[in-house]
């Protein structure tokens, strides 16, 4: 046997980060009385016109719509959300069940299990009867409460729509406005709500939803005093706009209802950047030291998370900062008993605080131009 000066064993520890979807939806709704669907069971849908039926041993579908599944409310929503283009990747349908004392809050507890971007009620126009304005309210109190406490991807927005040629702006109520919530105006008999949300799906969360098609039937448009009302309030309306060849429905905008993050895009987008930077990050838990060098190699895990976006122009810069790091790469000796301190707190509290300022640009909404004639 020859003799080797040098052995190279080769070993392959690859890592691959969590990946989050941007374009799932929970639909959650009634169903006839007639239909035998599970209730308050996750229904996987992927095909408009089928649902794969889990008790079926054979494997075999039945149609979305067939009286022993969602036929009524449900079943068509589920289509409408399917009929975009493009549309969600998949939708989950959840029967609430009437005979519950709070129907929507009960489906809605099995909603907050489930891997969602996005969640909206199946037909529920926001009008001036109690029921459906106390819907309204429980779906935000869902998005919000479960974003705030729920697991890790778990944040969502919720989608909803006003009655048919309803324009009454103060239907909208505190509990509803928030940047968690968004709010279609609509003149059709479809479910808006669930074409709204079947659009908003499509899309990358970086992509503004701003005259975006939606795929629904609605012959009456709004005049421009309710556009105007409706732009004040930050709700969105579908429209049909003179500029753009043919007869289509486009989002009239991209409003949430809250005024601190006002458009969809950013709500999404911080949601994205949140979970892709843990999702990353995580192989650093237990792993990197808080030392000068497994500090910047924390550092360079988190450039290799934002500096892509940049490149996409999903951000326009970054900037990460670890306090701790500054006093790390300062020269010992200059070190001041107060920053020893902090170092030694940081490290046997085994704690790392970091910042990252992100600078989003977001896409031209309104287009100011002055033609001038000399």
């Amino acid at each position: 046997m020859a003799v080797r000066y040098i052995t190279v064993s080769a070993i392959s520890n690859l890592f691959s980060p969590a990946t989050r979807s941007f374009g799932d939806i929970a639909v959650v709704g009634e169903a006839l009385a007639a239909a035998t669907g599970p209730f308050k069971t996750p229904i996987a849908v992927t095909n408009p016109n089928s649902v794969s039926d889990p008790s079926n041993a054979a494997g075999k579908d039945k149609p979305i719509d067939d009286p022993t599944w969602f036929q009524g409310a449900l079943g068509a929503s589920v289509k409408t959300v399917l009929a975009q283009t493009p549309g969600p990747t998949k939708v989950w349908a959840v029967r609430s069940n009437p005979g519950d004392a709070t129907p929507l809050a009960t489906a809605l507890a099995v909603v907050a299990k489930l891997n969602v971007q996005i969640v909206t009620m199946a037909n529920t126009p926001l009008t001036n009867v109690a029921a459906n304005k106390t819907a309204v309210e429980t779906l935000s109190d869902h998005v919000n409460t479960v974003s705030a406490t729920g697991g890790d991807g778990m944040e969502r927005i919720g989608v909803a729509m006003l009655g048919k040629g309803v324009t009454d702006t103060s239907l909208v109520s505190a509990k509803m406005s928030n940047a968690r919530m968004v709010l279609v105006a609509h003149n059709s008999d479809d479910d808006a709500a669930a074409a709204a949300a079947g659009t908003i799906a499509g899309y990358q969360p970086h992509i503004s939803l701003l005259l975006k098609q939606v795929s629904i039937s609605m012959d009456t448009l709004f005049s421009d005093s309710e556009i105007d009302a409706f732009n004040a309030a930050r709700i969105n309306w579908l429209t049909d706009p003179t500029l753009i060849p043919g007869k289509s429905l486009y989002m009239g905008e991209g409003y949430t209802l809250g005024d601190k993050m006002p458009y969809i895009d950013i709500v999404r987008t911080i949601d994205d950047i949140s979970f892709r930077l843990k999702a990353t990050l995580i192989q650093a838990i237990g792993n990197l030291r808080i030392s000068r060098s497994g500090l910047r190699a924390l550092v360079s895990e988190m450039t290799a998370v934002l500096e892509p976006l940049r490149q996409r122009e999903v951000i326009e810069s970054y900037l990460v900062f670890i306090p701790v790091l500054v006093l790390l790469d300062k020269d010992p000796a200059s070190l001041t008993d107060a920053e020893l301190t902090q170092i030694h707190n940081t490290q046997a509290q085994r704690t790392v605080d970091a910042v990252i300022t992100v600078e989003y640009a977001g896409a031209i909404h309104r287009l100011n131009i002055s033609l001038i004639f000399e």
